[in-house]
C-alpha cells in the first residue's frame, strides 16, 4: 500500500497536472491578495462607515458570483475549450483589476463593477480548473490529485490574504493590486504550456437557453429532494448555523481590532491566519476522529468545544483571546465540515447528488452573507461580550441536535415483495426521499462487532451498487458502502 507521499509523487508525474497545480497556487495566492485589498478598501475606512456595514458589503460582493453564477457555470464549461478558459480568464481579470483602486465611497460604480467582474470570471476559472483534473491524471491518481489541488489552493488563498493584509497596511492597495494582476498573468502563461487537449469530447446538442432552463429546474428539484431527506437536511442545517455563527464572530473580531484597538487591515490577516491554522490542524486530525467516533458525534463535540471557547472568550476580550476564538472556530469548522459533507453524500443517491450539492453550495455561501447583515444591528446593540456569548450559547444548544436528528431517521428503508419474509429478496429501496426498484446481486449474514447482521448487495436502476445491512432480527437498515 502506497503512502501519501508516494501517491502525491505519482500524481505529479503528469507534466500537465504539475502545471495545473502551479496555476492553482499562483492564481489563488493572487485571489488572497485581492480579497485583502477589497477588505482594506471597504471595511477599513474609519471616516466612512461602520465595520459591520463595510464587512456586509464586502461579503455580499464576494458571495454574489458564487451564489448566483455558480450553478450555471457548467453549461459554458462544457461548450468552450477548457484550456482557453484557463489562458484567457486571468487576462480578463487583470484587465479590469485596476478598477479596485477607485474609492468605493466616491466612485462605487467603477469600484464594485470591477470587483464583481473579477470575482465572476474567477468563478468560471476555478470551476474549470476542477473539471479538467480527470483529463490530466490517471484514474488511480485522481483522488490524490483533487486533494492536492484543493488543499494547496486553499492554503495559497489564506497565505495571500495574510500577506496582502500586511502589505496593504504598509504600502497601500496600489502595490497589492499590481502584484495581483501580474500573478494572474503568470498563471495564464503557465496554462498556455498545457499540452493536453481539454476540449469537451462531445458538445451538448441542446441550445444554451434550454440548458440554463434545465439547470434551474434541477436546482428546484434539488431543493425538493433535500427537503424530503432529513439525513441530509440535518447536517446541512448544522453547517449553515456554524457558518452564521462564524460569520458574526469574524465581523465582531474585525470590529474589536479596528474600533477598540485601532488596528488596520493587518489585523484581518492575523484573524485569517489564526483561523487558517485551526482549519489545517482540523483537516490533519479529523481522520483519526472518524476512526473512533460516529460522524454526528464529532459534529456535536465540535459545537460543544466551540461553545465553551466562545463563552470563555466573552468574559475576557483582548487581542489574544479574539485570535484564540478565531483558531477555535477554524479547528471546529474542519471537524464539522468534513463529516457533514460525507453524511450528505451518504444520504443522497448518486443520480441526484450533484443537484443537491448545488443547493448545499448556495446555502453555504449565503449563510455568511446573512451573518454579515445580522451583525449590523446585533453588535452595536449587544456589544462584543454579549454577542460572543450569544453565539456560544447557540452552539451549545445545537450540540445535541444532530445526533438526535440522525437517530430518528433511518439511512434507508427496504421494501420486500408482498408476503415476503426477512430472508426473501428486496423489491425496492427508499433512499434520499425517493423509492427505486433494485436488483439483488448478493445476500449473506455475517458477525460484525459481536452482532449478527443480514446483508444485501443491491443494484439500483441508475447503475449504482450499494451494500446494506441491519441487525438481526429487525434492526434499522443502514448503508455500509457504495461500490463503483
Amino acid at each position: 500500500m502506497k503512502g501519501t507521499v508516494d501517491r502525491a509523487r505519482d500524481a505529479l508525474r503528469s507534466r500537465d497536472f504539475r502545471r495545473l497545480f502551479a496555476i492553482r497556487l499562483v492564481s489563488q495566492s493572487a485571489d488572497g491578495l485581492f480579497q485583502a485589498a477589497l477588505v482594506a478598501s471597504v471595511v477599513f475606512s474609519p471616516e466612512k462607515q461602520s465595520t459591520t456595514a463595510g464587512f456586509a458589503i464586502a461579503t455580499l460582493v464576494v458571495s454574489a458570483p458564487f451564489s448566483v453564477i455558480g450553478p450555471f457555470t457548467g453549461v459554458f464549461i462544457d461548450r468552450w475549450s477548457r484550456r482557453r478558459i484557463l489562458v484567457v480568464a486571468p487576462w480578463l481579470r487583470a484587465a479590469l483589476v485596476w478598477l479596485a483602486l477607485f474609492d468605493p465611497h466616491t466612485t462605487p460604480v467603477a469600484f464594485y463593477g470591477g470587483v464583481l467582474w473579477v470575482l465572476s470570471v474567477n468563478r468560471f476559472y476555478l470551476a474549470t480548473a476542477v473539471a479538467v483534473v480527470p483529463r490530466l491524471v490517471p484514474t488511480d491518481d485522481l483522488l490524490m490529485a483533487n486533494s492536492m489541488a484543493t488543499v494547496g489552493g486553499t492554503v495559497a488563498l489564506l497565505a495571500g490574504v495574510f500577506v496582502g493584509g500586511w502589505a496593504a497596511d504598509l504600502f497601500g492597495n496600489g502595490p497589492v493590486i499590481v502584484a495581483t494582476g501580474l500573478m494572474w498573468i503568470v498563471a495564464s502563461l503557465v496554462a498556455a504550456r498545457i499540452t493536453s487537449s481539454l476540449t469537451p469530447h462531445q458538445l451538448p446538442e441542446a441550445p444554451v437557453r434550454d440548458e440554463l432552463q434545465r439547470i434551474a429546474r434541477e436546482f428546484s428539484d434539488g431543493i425538493r429532494r433535500l427537503a424530503r431527506t432529513p439525513r441530509a437536511l440535518g447536517p446541512i442545517a448544522s453547517i449553515t448555523i456554524d457558518q452564521m455563527g462564524q460569520g458574526i464572530v469574524l465581523v465582531l473580531s474585525l470590529m474589536v481590532f479596528r474600533e477598540r484597538f485601532r488596528e488596520g487591515v493587518g489585523s484581518f490577516s492575523n484573524l485569517i491566519g489564526a483561523g487558517g491554522v485551526g482549519v489545517f490542524l482540523g483537516i490533519l486530525t479529523v481522520g483519526k476522529l472518524e476512526e473512533r467516533f460516529a460522524k454526528e458525534r464529532i459534529v456535536a463535540v465540535s459545537f460543544l468545544l466551540g461553545a465553551v471557547v466562545l463563552l470563555a472568550v466573552s468574559t475576557f476580550i483582548t487581542g489574544w483571546s479574539v485570535l484564540l476564538a478565531s483558531f477555535a472556530v477554524g479547528l471546529t469548522f474542519a471537524w464539522k465540515k468534513i463529516p457533514i459533507d460525507t453524511m450528505v453524500q451518504e444520504a443522497i443517491p448518486d443520480g441526484v447528488r450533484g443537484r443537491v450539492f448545488a443547493v448545499y453550495d448556495v446555502l453555504y455561501n449565503l449563510a455568511r452573507l446573512v451573518a454579515a447583515f445580522l451583525a449590523i444591528p446585533m453588535l452595536p446593540h449587544l456589544g462584543a461580550a454579549w454577542s460572543v456569548a450569544l453565539i456560544g450559547a447557540a452552539f451549545l444548544l445545537w450540540a445535541p441536535v444532530l445526533p438526535r436528528w440522525v437517530a430518528r431517521t433511518p439511512e434507508l428503508s427496504i421494501r420486500f415483495y408482498e408476503g415476503g419474509r426477512a430472508e426473501e429478496w428486496p423489491k425496492s429501496v427508499r433512499w434520499g426521499g425517493v423509492e427505486e426498484r433494485v436488483e439483488v446481486q448478493r445476500s449473506w449474514r455475517e458477525e460484525r462487532d459481536g452482532e449478527r447482521r443480514t446483508c444485501y448487495r443491491l443494484a439500483l436502476q441508475d447503475g449504482t451498487v450499494i451494500e446494506v445491512s441491519r441487525l438481526e432480527p429487525s434492526g434499522a437498515w443502514r448503508l455500509d458502502r457504495e461500490l463503483s
